[in-house]
């Protein structure tokens, strides 16, 4: 395939200053090198020459040389040894990939978070799995004067939540151990799986229906649903619960389970998932508010 050249009429100017010139808080540096991401943003298909580099910039030719060695040296540009072209390395694309999922998650979800706890009547969170831990990245607090809710920030344990069950039933079984050798299997409530055999028989389950429990194994007295979230390459991202006191989650137990499926899988379409149905037309119906007496958490 014949490389796809830059085409330009002459030496482009030099990149506009995109602050005011007295704006002390600039690093002007900073122009400079996204001026160079975005030469290969133009050159998507095959790698490109320092001297097109500096064209699609308008730089200096050592200071564009300079640049791409320094984004070589640490990692996010890569040069062909034979034809000394450039190209962005894997570890660019690793970057973008680890974290632009879990930001797009809560932008794009947040109207039908607020739908589900609306319709749930309890707390709705979202959480990623980092080094073994759930963290909460998006936090909806029931309306309920007695409410159980985390705060976005907060870390957990994975084999005692229903996210994190989620999490971890999508990784490996040998991902699955590293885990429990690096953080244990706590008890922490009355119904905390203890025993790494019932946990990995318990995420067997997990994959099979698509929806994971935490009944009263996290806090005694809470019972929490959910489903995972997945990309575009129908990896799961992070995970959506509904959570409650178990006085009031166990009326709307199985209801619960059904909606979080669907929002989960909706969610997932909006992220490219390939196999997501957005469960637009399965919408059910849920049973009347019960009494509220257990104290938020």
């Amino acid at each position: 395939m014949p490389l796809q050249r830059v085409k330009v009429a002459g030496r482009k100017p030099a990149l506009p200053n995109r602050t005011a010139a007295r704006d002390k808080n600039f690093i002007a540096l900073t122009d400079k090198v996204f001026g160079v991401l975005e030469a290969f943003s133009q050159n998507p298909k095959e790698p490109i020459t320092l001297e097109e580099i500096t064209q699609s910039v308008g730089l200096a030719k050592t200071t564009v040389h300079r640049l791409l060695y320094s984004m070589k040296k640490i990692g996010y540009v890569d040069q062909n040894e034979q034809s000394g072209k450039y190209m962005l390395a894997p570890k660019f694309f690793e970057l973008g990939r680890s974290v632009l999922p879990y930001q797009r998650v809560a932008a794009l979800a947040r109207p039908l978070l607020e739908n589900l706890r609306i319709r749930c009547g309890e707390s709705v969170h979202v959480g990623v799995l980092d080094k073994g831990l759930v963290t909460y990245i998006a936090v909806l607090e029931s309306q309920n004067p007695y409410r159980c809710a985390a705060v976005i920030g907060e870390i957990n344990y994975a084999h005692s939540t229903a996210v994190g069950k989620c999490l971890l039933a999508d990784l490996p079984e040998a991902q699955v151990e590293e885990v429990i050798r690096e953080h244990g299997l706590s008890k922490l409530a009355r119904n905390t799986i203890t025993n790494g055999t019932q946990l990995l028989e318990e995420l067997r389950r997990v994959r099979e229906q698509g929806v994971a429990t935490n009944i009263e194994e996290n806090i005694d007295g809470v019972i929490c649903v959910a489903a995972p979230i997945r990309d575009q390459t129908g990896q799961t991202v992070a995970a959506l619960s509904v959570s409650g006191p178990a006085i009031r989650m166990e009326v709307i137990l199985d209801v619960a389970k059904r909606e979080v499926k669907r929002v989960g899988t909706r969610i997932s379409t909006m992220l490219g998932c390939p196999d997501g149905d957005d469960g637009s037309r399965s919408v059910v119906a849920m049973p009347g508010p019960s009494a509220s007496i257990y104290p938020r958490n």
